[in-house]
């Protein structure tokens, strides 16, 4: 595979592949896990993920070393993938052949509400807006249902838009 139409056929088989399994009454949702630790002296939060470890640190103004992304980067770097993805998901659902590509998110960060210095600052990433950059024969009404349906499946995209409740506790441990 050398080119994304390629890639896309691969893909389409793939997702039919998997369309039939989830279709089985025993189907059951993919569990997702995370784990950060903080390490000591640096602060830098290595952040596991499957087989994966992403170093994430601070800026030097908040004691980090920028030795890899912040949190709200890594926030707006997931919405990117996502909705690159699900470009891709539903450029096949649609049998759409995209030549290329990509898509750039855009935010802010207020760290005078994180920090407390003021009351009105926003403490969530604010601003967030995409960009979707694709090439290929696809019309502009077709670019437009395609974005919607993005929209509409996207899982990142979606809990951003619609926020969905997180549980949490403290343990202490030894």
């Amino acid at each position: 595979m050398t080119t994304l139409p390629e890639y896309l056929d691969f893909k389409a088989q793939r997702v039919a592949a998997l369309r039939e399994k989830l279709s089985a009454p025993d189907a059951a949702p993919s569990l997702l896990h995370v784990l950060a630790r903080v390490a000591g002296g640096s602060g830098v939060r290595p952040v596991s993920i499957r087989e994966f470890t992403i170093v994430t640190d601070s800026a030097p103004a908040l004691a980090g070393y920028n030795l890899g992304p912040t949190s709200p980067e890594l926030l707006l770097a997931s919405l990117a993938s996502c909705l690159a993805h699900t470009y891709l998901i539903v450029a096949v659902n649609r049998g759409v052949r995209f030549d290329t590509l990509e898509v750039e998110v855009t935010g802010q960060i207020d760290f005078r509400g994180i920090l407390e210095v003021d009351a009105d600052a926003p403490i969530p990433p604010s601003g967030l807006a995409y960009v979707a950059r694709v090439s290929g024969e696809v019309s502009n009404d077709e670019l437009c249902q395609i974005q919607a349906d993005v929209e509409r499946l996207c899982p990142v995209f979606r809990a951003l838009v619609e926020p969905v409740p997180v549980n949490g506790r403290v343990e202490r441990v030894a």
